[in-house]
């Protein structure tokens, strides 16, 4: 049979090429012909989605998260360009630092990077981030500029914002003929009980006490970009995703789109259903949010439309309606530590490859 594997990533264990790559040689020893089209909703792992898809790796240097210098890539075909914002700001580069220290300039840098490298459209995946700082760090790295109520300039890490006094977007870098792209399946806004600080800040290390704090500082960052942008996105869908990006980035002209349906044509993987008998799909857990935009969902939709099977494999299923799965394989019982599923998983995804297909 020919099977198309497009599984997201199964967080924490193996991003979407590696999970994609032990389903592909699972098949493959079992006598079948696999496609993998790792998958991605915007999130974690986006650039790997990319590796089998003619995609030039670009790799500099950027300021990090907390000011340090780190080593980023992105990738890029002609004049497109894909960035994973976690590269330049990610929870994966931060060591001990309060939330307050981080700063989301490399993200601005990468945006430069691939305009001096021709690209005219950029898109962005939000996953992963380390900051709170509605996209102020990545502004300063364009080109805008912040001072103080004497005149000095602010600095670029989120408790910095307090002390701006103006905002500035007269060096602002020219965008003009880029179009900006924002994959994401998040729809929170900037503030409230769904903001970016109350619904992601505390996995970025925001204390419950310093909550109030931290939505000040975004509060104020939009009374300062009022005075420089027309329009106020802080209340659209994507809005709070990674710590207020997608409203900086709202601000810059960006467009929001559904992060899986944006990867999925990109990759072609409705062209690759089509031809294929069957699809796999996957992701580290599967649950009542699954159905909103996330990579099973999408893989499933796509493969419906031209009545091909989907099945699915995931760490975990709970609570998730499943009907649009031909087969629903989760690795874990609910039986044994997660720990020693983590450790097994690729002897269980080929356990369930087997079932699947014979």
């Amino acid at each position: 049979m020919n099977i198309v594997v497009a599984p997201d990533s199964y967080k924490g264990t193996f991003n979407q090429y590696e999970i994609a790559t032990i389903m592909g040689e699972a098949l493959t020893d079992l006598g079948h012909q696999s496609i993998l089209k790792p998958m991605s909703d915007g999130g974690d792992g986006l650039l790997t989605c990319f590796r089998n898809e003619d995609y030039e790796e670009v790799t500099t240097n950027v300021t990090g998260p907390e000011g340090q210098t780190v080593e980023a890539s992105y990738c890029r075909k002609g004049q497109t360009a894909v960035i994973e914002t976690a590269e330049a700001c990610g929870l994966h580069l931060v060591g001990s630092s309060n939330p307050g220290d981080r700063t989301s300039f490399g993200v601005g840098e990468l945006i430069l990077d691939a305009v001096d490298n021709g690209a005219q459209h950029i898109i962005l995946g939000l996953g992963g981030s380390a900051t709170n700082d509605g996209g102020y760090g990545m502004l300063l790295a364009l080109g805008g500029a912040a001072v103080d109520t004497g005149g000095m300039p602010v600095g670029v890490f989120t408790r910095d914002i307090g002390h701006v006094a103006e905002i500035s977007l007269r060096s602002l870098q020219p965008l003009e003929g880029v179009q900006l792209t924002v994959a994401s399946d998040v729809t929170h806004p900037l503030f409230g009980v769904r903001g970016a600080t109350r619904a992601f800040g505390p996995q970025k290390g925001v204390q419950e006490a310093d909550v109030a704090f931290f939505e000040s500082l975004l509060s104020h960052l939009r009374t300062k970009i009022s005075d420089v942008f027309q329009d106020d996105f802080s209340d659209c869908h994507g809005a709070g995703a990674a710590g207020g990006l997608g409203w900086m980035l709202m601000n810059l002209g960006a467009e929001m789109k559904p992060g899986g349906l944006l990867v999925a044509e990109m990759i072609h993987l409705e062209n690759a259903i089509m031809k294929a008998d069957m699809v796999i799909t996957g992701e580290g857990k599967t649950d009542a949010s699954s159905v909103h935009g996330k990579v099973p969902a999408t893989v499933a939709q796509l493969a419906d439309r031209h009545q091909k099977p989907c099945h699915l494999i995931s760490g975990q299923v709970t609570g998730a309606d499943t009907t649009a799965f031909a087969s629903v394989h989760p690795l874990s019982d609910g039986t044994r530590k997660i720990e020693d599923i983590i450790e097994e998983t690729p002897r269980l995804i080929r356990q369930k490859i087997q079932r699947i297909v014979t």
